[in-house]
This record gives structure tokens, sequence and C-alpha cells, in this order.
């Protein structure tokens, strides 16, 4: 192998360095050391190389994290200003709701409370805050000791609370359990005002004292002033017979229709006394519900008219549907609406058609004749008190069937309508809930016979 001069070789500049300093020149010229240095100044010339490379992917690395923390910055700005604006949001609307949200630990202790509370009872939330709830309703303490007590995981009730003004005002409570485990931590939900409420409530209970009061009274009035009404009356009655009778051998021609029509009138009257008192208690008289056959109660009917012409009855339902209802006041609309039936037919026999379907809800029943028919424009005007559509003269009547009909089911909840053809009959349908909820049978009269 060739000596190479140690001057003369590129070897890496520490290692000529070293070299200078430590080989002596007769070391350095040795052959196997030549290679030697040949090899190490390899491998520093790689280590450089490899350093280099290295260094360059530092920088591009240190760049792009730069870019990147650089945009997360942007980010997390960017997020912390959309929080901050969601949470004065929150706080905005926290402020603006009327009802207090609370918060209260295990035993009672307000946790939490928003500014609804300080518009409501006047005390500040921070001088409320970490006090028992309790001292706020010192007159209800033995209830809200109770309902906390309660195993319901929902508490609602209504308590009394002295403001700090000494102004009493009644609070809608509503609180839930929180548990952690099985174990009960607190309690969360709200308290609401409720005084004009729970005023409106007494009003409205002293109103209705008043107005049953008033019934009653009115009752005792229409039972006094009938029966003052119906004595004159009986007493003309009985004085024309008597007179018919003295004077009977005199009495001829026009003088005995007038004395019957003077007896006539006099029934008409009582007649009407007794349909106004009839009016006057419609729906307003509570009767018992009874479980009862649907077709008992038409075959009592049945039995109850009697007419100089013959009369059938026919039936369309299911016979043997059972009802729990107000038996004497359903008995009360089919007997008026029979009567009518019979009394206004134009035929020498009286066909009556009772039917009845029922759904979830209702009861739908019909009563149908096979009479003259009424024109459309008397379907709503025969419902009116004291409404005929023949003179009196001809059919004797007091106007007052239908309209206790009318405002019966208007009671109850129920609608009535009219189907009728001229000259071959009339079929009036109404409609009887199942229960007394008003919710119910106020919904029924949007579409009541759908």
């Amino acid at each position: 192998m060739p000596t190479l001069d140690i001057t003369e070789t590129n070897y890496h500049r520490l290692l000529k360095r070293q070299i200078r300093k430590s080989l002596p020149p007769e070391l350095a010229e040795h052959p196997g050391m030549q290679d030697f240095l040949l090899s190490v100044n390899q491998a520093y010339t790689e280590f450089q190389d490899d350093m280099g490379r290295v260094e360059l992917i530092l920088e591009q690395s240190s760049g792009e994290l730069f870019k990147a923390n650089r945009e997360l910055s942007r980010i997390a700005k960017e997020k912390t200003e959309e929080a901050a604006l969601t949470s004065k949001r929150l706080e905005e609307v926290v402020r603006s709701i009327t009802e207090v949200l609370v918060q209260l630990d295990g035993q009672g202790n307000i946790v939490y409370l928003n500014k609804a509370w300080e518009n409501i009872t006047g005390y500040t939330v921070a001088e409320s805050l970490n006090r028992n709830w309790v001292e706020f309703f010192p007159d209800s303490a033995e209830e809200i000791n109770d309902i906390l007590d309660t195993e319901e995981q929902n508490i609602d009730t209504t308590v009394k609370l002295l403001t700090a003004q000494k102004k009493e005002v009644w609070i809608g409570v509503s609180l839930s359990h929180q548990y952690v485990g099985e174990k009960l931590i607190g309690y969360i939900g709200t308290f609401s005002d409720v005084t004009e409420r729970i005023n409106a409530e007494k009003k409205l209970k002293s109103y209705m004292r008043d107005l049953e009061r008033i019934n009653a009274e009115l009752d005792q009035f229409a039972y006094v002033v009938s029966h003052d009404l119906k004595a004159p009356l009986r007493a003309i009655n009985n004085l024309s017979e008597w007179i018919e009778e003295d004077i009977s051998h005199l009495l001829e021609g026009d003088t005995k229709d007038q004395f019957r029509l003077l007896r006539g009138r006099v029934h008409r009257m009582e007649s009407l006394i007794n349909g106004i008192l009839s009016y006057s208690r419609a729906g307003r008289i509570k009767t018992v519900r009874e479980r009862f056959m649907l077709k008992t109660l038409v075959d009592d009917l049945h039995d109850t008219f009697s007419s100089k012409k013959p009369v059938r009855f026919l039936i369309e339902g299911n016979q043997d549907l059972v009802l729990e209802t107000e038996r004497i006041t359903l008995t009360q609309i089919l007997q008026n609406l029979i009567s009518n039936g019979i009394k206004y037919n134009d035929k020498p026999e009286v066909d009556i058609t009772i039917g009845w379907t029922e759904d979830d809800t209702r009861f739908e029943f019909f009563v149908g004749d096979n009479g003259p028919g009424i024109s459309p424009e008397f379907h709503e005007r025969i419902f009116v008190i004291f409404q005929t559509l023949q003179a009196r003269d001809e059919v004797e009547s007091t106007g007052v069937g239908l309209a206790i009909v009318k405002k019966i089911l208007d009671e109850k909840g129920g609608v009535i309508r009219i189907e009728s053809k001229m000259t071959e009959g009339t079929r009036f349908y109404f409609t009887w809930p199942k229960n007394d909820r008003k919710e119910t049978e106020t919904s029924l009269k949007n579409n009541p016979f759908q």
C-alpha cells in the first residue's frame, strides 16, 4: 500500500489537528495507521453528513411546529372567545328567567340561586347562599321537612314566604332528588311566584260559594213563584168548571168552545211555568251515575208514551250495551226527542227509531221519526226556548223541550244536530261523553261527528 503524506491527505479538520498534536512522524507514516485514519476520517465525514441532514429535518420540523402552534393559538383564541360569548348569553338567559333556579345540598342548604330569587323575595343571592331554605319559609317548616323526607323523586308543593319587605307571597316549589349511586347529595329544581294564581283560586272558590248560594236562592224563589202562579191558575180552572156546571143549560155553541179554550189556556200557562222551572234546572242538578243496560231504558220509555195513533219503536245498535252514566238525565233527553217525534207526526202510523254507536270517549245516539220533516232554516231556531213550528192552537206545546235538551248537552259537553227530509221524517243526533272531564268534552265539540 502506498505511503501517504499526512499533510497531503484530506482528513477531517478535527482529525488533522489531533494528528499534528499527537502522532510522531514515524507513526503517522505507518501503513496500518493510514488505513485507520482514513476509516476514522470517513466516519467523521459520514457523521457530519448525518448531522447536516438532522439539522435540516429539525429546521423543517421546527417551521411546521411553529405554524401548527400558531394555528392552535388562533383556534384556542377563537374557542375562548366563543366560550366567553356562550357564557355571557347563558348568563343573560338565566338572568331573564322569571323562575328561581335553585340547588340545595342534602341538608337543604342553598348551593345555587339565580337573580330571579332577588326579584321575588327581595333577598340578595349573596346573603342567601349557604343558608338553609327553611329559614325563608318559617310558616311551612314542618311541611318542608316532610316533603324532603319523601321517597318520591319529584316534589311539588306550594308554601308561603315572607319577603325582605315583610310581604307574604306564595311560592310554587318543584324539586327533584339528586343521587350519586344510592346516596342523596341534594335537590335541584325551581321556585316560582304563584301568588296571583293562589289569590285567583281563593276568589274563584269564594265566587263558587256565592254562586251556589245564589242558585239555591233562585231555586227556592222559582218554586215559590211557580206555586204562587199556579194557585190562581188552578182557581181559574176550577171556577170555570163550576160556572159551566151551574149554567150548563144556558151554554151552547161558541160559549162552550170559549170555556174549553179558557181552560186550555190555563193548562198551557201551567205547562209553561213547569217548562221554565225545568229549563232553569237543566244541567245544573247533578244526578247519580248508574250502571244499566241501554235497552232497558228504551223499553221503559216505550211504556210511558201513549197516542191515539199506533206507535212502533225500532232499535238500531248493540242491544247488550251497558252504560255507566247519569240515567235520569239521559232519559230526559231521549224522552223529549221521542215525545216530539210522536206529537208532531202527521202519519197515520208513527215510527220511532232509536239507535246508538260508541267509541273510546263517547256515545252517539239518534232518535228518528217518520213525520213531516223540518225545513233547514228552522234547524237552529227550534232549540230556542218557547219556539214552536206550529201554532199552539193546532198542537199544544210549550216550546221548552228541545231547549232543555240543548242546555243539558251543552253542560255535559255533548252536541246535537239534525238530519231531515221534508215529508219523510227527521233524525236528531247527539253525542254523550263517557266521562265528566271538561277537557275531553270540549275537544269533542271541534269535530263531534267525525
